[in-house]
């Protein structure tokens, strides 16, 4: 028998131990130690190909998606009909005016190209000229299928290296870009570009496409088209170049700017002919590599090079062309913008059709006004300013009549001198300053029933420690919005728009009046250095500060909603435009108009803003548009300037014509002018002074309803009896209110509770605030004790708590307001009356009672009782021996001899008697009693005769 480890019996020929109840465990075998190398090359395989299950997972999913965006993206753009751009390049375009007398079209201007361009077939190519093209452009373009993937390869690499996402362009690629515009510089556009050029080579053979390109590439000088180029550098057809002119005629198109043999240099006259000779041997070069000339040729073409070619023009000389007007450029400028808008035409696919397509183009300008416009615009005199670099002052002017026409304008002073050139009434772009205010503020808190022109507000800072400032340096406390609009108060302003919020404005200036979100106003735009900006803000829509600016063209459209009724329309330059079959092939005449504001806003805003072309004053400073000014002409509008006067405007209108007009220097600088004025109020009234001779004056639209209503001039409200108890007179306003805007309650700001508790306020009025100046204020001390009743007054001042950012201005009526005198404490009171008067009793008259004394100078003084009068004196006993009827100066007094008359003797004092009494004299005694005796009467004549002569009583 044997026994296992754990003491249990081995049973023969079983593998099971006996250990009474229980079996044995069966034995384990022992496991092999594993390799760890084979390990980790294991756990390294599991992970590369779960990665690579990943990556051909993902790959499936993107090369799903890439299909998909090619079908859906790519696709449908890729296919190009050459016949969609082809134009008959032999015909010139005509502008049309429309006589106003008759109404029929007059023709304004032919338009041509600046050489006579015609179209160059394939055959009467040089064949230099193709070589050059293919050597320095494209060597590979007659092997490849519309793109070559070794150019593009490179340039695929050099994005993912971190290069531009540029380079592998084919002649057949810039074919493409050049008939469509679409040169962006992203994935989509190269990869777009590739499949149409793939597209673009299964239906035109390279032929055909070198014939294209060399006709539409751009070579300067206004060139499109080897034709015209040939023409302007060597004065010759392209049939008759060398090989050296082919060289240098195809070398501009890489860059014309770099490469046009009359681009010049300050430091070097020859700069661009240097260039060009430079790339030119470098095409040759190439030429002879590619085996397409030989060496005796390359050569040739080399020492022609070095000599110098013989171009048409000389270092000096300028080329003469055919100058448009202003008004001209701007007509080709909004139709080449609409036929690629409408049409999807390239830029330069439309300008060839304008210039050679034969179209006729009914333009919106009145010959007389443009000519009135003319006139002013070239004469510098009419803006004699030079900068402090020398720059002169520029201006431009657009006008705009009620059907949105632009009647006429002008992108600059003096004489025009190139055609197709910046206009700084359509191309420039300037903060408007506070010439938006109608635009970004007012209009719209009117027309959501925010504000009314008697809306009240408080000329006062709106932040720490005095921000914004005003034009009229000082701050005037509460006024209405109309006068502030008047005098351009910036601080009302920004108060307004922080209770419309500068989102509602931006979305209204955006949605409504026209201004284009990302070019003329801007969400957030992020600076290079790293600095944001945006325009949803107080200080760029309240002030007009904004981060690019709006055009001349931009603000006078948006103003011409006003005089429209609140209509806004776009302004235009042109009507309809015609092909050259009589088909209207872009219309203007079907322009939805839509409703901007409320016609009652409309008139609101024309309204306040003819106040602003006023000569009103409002607390001293007189309204800001006074210089535009007409004799017997309706006039409304808006000044504007920005920081440090750089920029000036006035943007004004009758109810006939809005003109916008700024003013400033093209590189910015102060804006200094005689007395302060604003040149841009100037240049407007000289324009249109004479455009409005001999119309008939007449008032804005006036929609029906509307009341007058006065109102208190502190709060906007109903006049209260307080109103006219304010120290200043009664401040009242009569406004114009449409039915459900005029106020309804009663004026709070003035009220008659006694001071401290309220505003009514006792004054003294010898002793009156004073300004710094040492003038009387308007506003006197609170009276007293000792000051006189006859020289007091009770005024209503201000009753309201004045919100305050600092401590570092003062405002302008803060001195009418119960606040300040109570912060004034003790020095509030009269400082004239501190004791009582003293009182000279020598001018006391009973009769007048203004001499009588006060309480305090002659206590117990009553009028009724002459013992207590300042002059009383009681009588003196009366000597009767005294009597002399002959001599006055011994009369008695009515005091001394109550009913003393010399004219009764029976009155005269006598030593037998004493003086009179009050008492009433006895009745007559009874019959039987004792008569009084009656005094001696004197005769006229004694009883003896005098020793002297008798002289009568007098």
């Amino acid at each position: 028998m044997c026994y296992d480890k754990f003491g249990g019996v081995v049973l023969a020929n079983t593998n099971q131990t006996h250990t009474g109840a229980q079996q044995p465990a069966p034995r384990r075998k022992k496991r092999k130690k594993r390799n760890p190398v084979l390990h980790v090359l294991a756990v390294i395989g599991k992970v590369l190909g779960t990665l690579l299950l990943i990556g051909v997972t993902t790959g499936a999913i993107m090369a799903c998606f890439a299909v998909t965006y090619i079908n859906q993206v790519i696709v449908p753009k890729a296919d190009l009909n050459l016949y969609d751009f082809s134009v008959d390049m032999s015909l010139s375009s005509t502008m049309y005016y429309t006589d106003k007398s008759t109404g029929s079209p007059v023709e304004l201007r032919s338009i041509y190209g600046t050489e006579n361009r015609v179209w160059v077939k394939y055959e009467d190519l040089p064949q230099n000229l193709v070589n050059a093209t293919i050597a320095i452009e494209d060597h590979r373009f007659r092997s490849h299928h519309g793109v070559d993937w070794i150019r593009t390869a490179k340039g695929i690499l050099s994005m993912f290296t971190g290069g531009d996402i540029q380079g592998g362009s084919t002649i057949t690629q810039q074919l493409i870009k050049n008939l469509t515009d679409d040169d962006e510089v992203t994935v989509q556009r190269k990869i777009l570009e590739i499949f149409r050029a793939l597209e673009f080579e299964k239906k035109y053979d390279k032929n055909t496409i070198l014939e294209w390109y060399l006709n539409y590439i751009y070579l300067g000088e206004h060139c499109n088209g080897v034709y015209t180029a040939s023409y302007a550098y060597f004065g010759k057809d392209v049939s008759q170049l060398s090989l050296a002119e082919c060289a240098s005629l195809i070398s501009i198109t890489n860059n014309p700017s770099v490469y046009n043999p009359y681009a010049t240099r300050p430091d070097k006259p020859t700069w661009g002919r240097d260039n060009n000779t430079f790339r030119a041997k470098l095409t040759i070069g190439r030429m002879l590599e590619e085996e397409m000339i030989s060496q005796e040729e390359y050569d040739q073409a080399k020492a022609e090079l070095d000599a110098g070619l013989n171009y048409v023009r000389g270092q000096d000389e300028e080329r003469e062309e055919t100058v448009y007007t202003w008004y001209e450029d701007q007509v080709i400028s909004d139709v080449i913008r609409d036929l690629m808008e409408q049409k999807d035409y390239s830029e330069k696919m439309a300008t060839d059709l304008i210039y050679y397509g034969g179209l006729k183009i009914e333009t919106c300008i009145d010959p007389e006004i443009q000519a009135i416009v003319d006139e002013v615009y070239q004469n510098f005199d009419n803006l004699p300013y030079i900068s402090g670099s020398g720059q002169q002052l520029q201006s431009a002017i657009v006008i705009v009549d009620p059907s949105g026409n632009i009647v006429a304008l002008s992108g600059g002073m003096g004489e025009k001198e190139s055609s197709r050139v910046w206009s700084r009434a359509t191309d420039t772009k300037r903060a408007p300053g506070s010439s938006f205010k109608p635009l970004s503020v007012y209009a719209r808190a009117i027309d959501i029933g925010l504000i009314s022109p008697g809306s009240v507000y408080d000329d006062s800072p709106y932040q720490a420690p005095s921000y914004p400032s005003n034009s009229y340096l000082r701050y005037y406390g509460r006024m209405t919005v109309r006068d502030a609009l008047t005098i351009s108060s910036n601080t009302v302003a920004i108060k307004v728009l922080a209770e419309l919020t500068p989102d509602e404005s931006f979305n209204y200036l955006t949605t409504q009046l026209g201004f284009t979100e990302g070019e003329s106003l801007i969400r957030e735009q992020v600076h290079s250095n790293g600095k944001i900006s945006t325009d949803i803000a107080l200080a760029p829509l309240s002030m007009g500060g904004l981060t690019k600016g709006v055009s001349v063209r931009e603000m006078a459209t948006a103003y011409s909603t006003f005089p429209r009724g609140g209509t806004y329309l776009d302004s235009r330059t042109y009507t309809r435009v015609l092909d050259n079959k009589g088909n209207v092939i872009l219309d203007n005449t079907d322009r939805m108009p839509t409703t901007a504001m409320k016609d009652t806003t409309a008139w609101y805003m024309n309204s306040m803003l003819k106040d602003v072309v006023s000569t009103k004053r409002v607390n001293g400073s007189i309204a800001t548009g006074y210089q535009a000014v007409l004799d017997n002409m309706t006039v409304a509008g808006k000044t504007g300037s920005t920081d440090q006067n750089k920029d000036r405007w006035f943007v004004g209108y009758t109810p006939y014509y809005t003109a916008a007009v700024w003013t400033g220097y093209d590189q910015q600088e102060r804006v200094k002018t005689e007395s302060g004025s604003n040149p841009a109020a100037v240049m407007w009234k000289k324009v249109m002074s004479q455009v409005h001779e001999g119309l008939e004056n007449k008032d804005f639209p006036k929609p029906d309803g509307l009341v007058a209503v006065k109102t208190c001039a502190e709060s906007g409200m109903l006049l209260s009896d307080a109103c006219y108890m304010d120290p200043r007179g009664v401040q009242v306003d009569t406004e114009y209110y449409f039915p459900g805007d005029a106020p309804t309650q009663y004026c709070t700001m003035h009220n008659q509770t006694p001071f401290p508790e309220g505003g009514l306020v006792k004054v003294c009025l010898d002793d009156p605030f004073l300004d710094a100046k040492g003038n009387p204020t308007g506003m006197y001390h609170l009276a007293g004790e000792f000051c006189p009743e006859d020289r007091c007054s009770t005024v209503s001042v201000l009753d309201f708590e004045r919100q305050r950012v600092s401590d570092s201005y003062s405002i302008g009526d803060d001195i009418f307001t119960k606040e300040y005198l109570v912060n004034a404490g003790e020095g509030a009171y009269c400082t004239v009356h501190t004791e009582p008067i003293p009182y000279d009793p020598g001018t006391f008259n009973p009769d007048d009672t203004s001499t009588w004394p006060t309480e305090q100078q002659w206590p117990g003084f009553d009028p009724e009782d002459m013992v207590t009068w300042p002059n009383f004196v009681p009588p003196t006993a009366y000597d009767p021996n005294t009597f002399d009827q002959f001599e006055p100066s011994t009369w008695p007094t009515q005091e001394q001899w109550p009913g003393f008359d010399i004219s009764n003797p029976l009155t005269w004092p006598s030593t037998t008697q004493t003086p009179p009494t009050d008492t009433p004299a006895p009745e007559p005694s009874e019959p039987g009693g004792v008569e009084p005796t009656p005094p001696a009467v004197p005769t006229d004549e004694p009883d003896t005769p005098p020793d002297e002569p008798f002289v009568p009583a007098a």
